[in-house]
């Protein structure tokens, strides 16, 4: 989502073109008028908020019927429960100074990307197979999240003696995500953080790992709770291409590729010539070509030399 965050927080200010001459604000040194904050902002940032306007617009006509408000709000309250509570989430934002609407346009941006992404991805029977043949399927695992591993180690014990693992979770863990739920989370390969992942897959359903679990986040006191069985291929196509998706959306090359072909199709017109470099990343590249004359030069270039040098000696005697 933060590649576009720039340009969204930008918009408000280059809207103001259509309300020209009003001062925007003042000081001991004088004033500052609409034309020339536009400038200004035009100037510095207009061919970055330009571009995502027409790449907005040009997916919104393609996949704005997909990409609905109810798909949206779905999509921003995973985030919401991601960061722990609509409370957290807005102080993160915040303190990047990025205003919830703002997050939203965002994740609605990045949403029809990935629906450009999906309708041109075409995978083959044997990227299909590869995939199915490394995938594992989701498992549900519970943990307490604690700083110090000596408060993990005493947790464990407490387990081990019959203490109830949800309401430990509920009362010291410092994911405050997953705390409420008793500490229990459902994921898939790549989700979590490799330590958590790899001590959840391993153990049993109903085991508790009998030492901490360390990550960049603390101690992880980990149990598992249930492990989905593998399907089969067909059984499990959907997850598949949802995974070889995720793939293609995290090749940067690949978005790029797709979204040049949407831009180019789009004829694109822009009139303004101090924005005329908008859309150029996603214009092809010139062709540089060589002619016989600058190919016949090179090769000539040695004997020229020479030749000068010859005839600089025989002026110089």
């Amino acid at each position: 989502m933060k590649k576009y965050i720039l340009s969204a927080i930008l918009l408000s200010g280059l809207t103001l073109a259509g309300c020209s001459g009003e001062d925007v604000a003042s000081s001991t040194a004088g004033k500052i008028n609409q034309d020339d904050f536009y400038e200004e902002m035009k100037e510095n940032y207009g061919s970055a908020v330009l571009q995502q306007m027409l790449l907005e617009d040009v997916l919104n006509e393609k996949y704005g019927d997909v990409v609905t408000d109810e798909r949206l709000d779905e999509t921003y309250n995973q985030e919401v429960e991601r960061f722990g509570g609509e409370e957290a989430l807005e102080y993160a934002l915040q303190s990047q100074g990025i205003s919830a609407e703002d997050y939203k346009a965002n994740i609605r941006l990045n949403l029809l990307v990935e629906e450009a992404v999906k309708e041109n991805a075409d995978f083959s029977k044997e990227e299909i197979q590869a995939a199915y043949d490394e995938y594992q399927p989701t498992v549900t695992a519970a943990h307490i999240l604690v700083e110090e591993e000596e408060k993990a180690v005493d947790l464990i014990s407490q387990i081990n003696e019959g203490a109830d693992f949800a309401e430990l979770a509920k009362e010291h863990s410092t994911d405050t995500g997953s705390a409420e739920q008793g500490g229990e989370l459902t994921f898939g390969p790549g989700e979590m953080v490799p330590e958590f992942e790899t001590a959840a897959y391993s153990l049993d359903e109903g085991e508790v790992a009998q030492e901490p679990v360390k990550s960049e986040y603390g101690y992880h006191i980990v149990k598992t709770i249930e492990k989905s069985e593998k399907g089969s291929l067909e059984d499990e196509s959907e997850n598949i291409e949802s995974l070889l998706l995720e793939e293609k959306l995290a090749d940067d090359a690949y978005v790029q590729s797709v979204l040049s072909k949407i831009v180019q199709d789009a004829n694109i017109q822009i009139m303004d010539d101090d924005l005329s470099d908008a859309m150029q990343a996603f214009m092809p590249a010139p062709e540089v070509e060589e002619t016989e004359g600058m190919e016949d030069s090179a090769q000539e270039a040695p004997e020229d030399s020479e030749t000068t040098d010859t005839a600089d000696g025989e002026d110089s005697e």
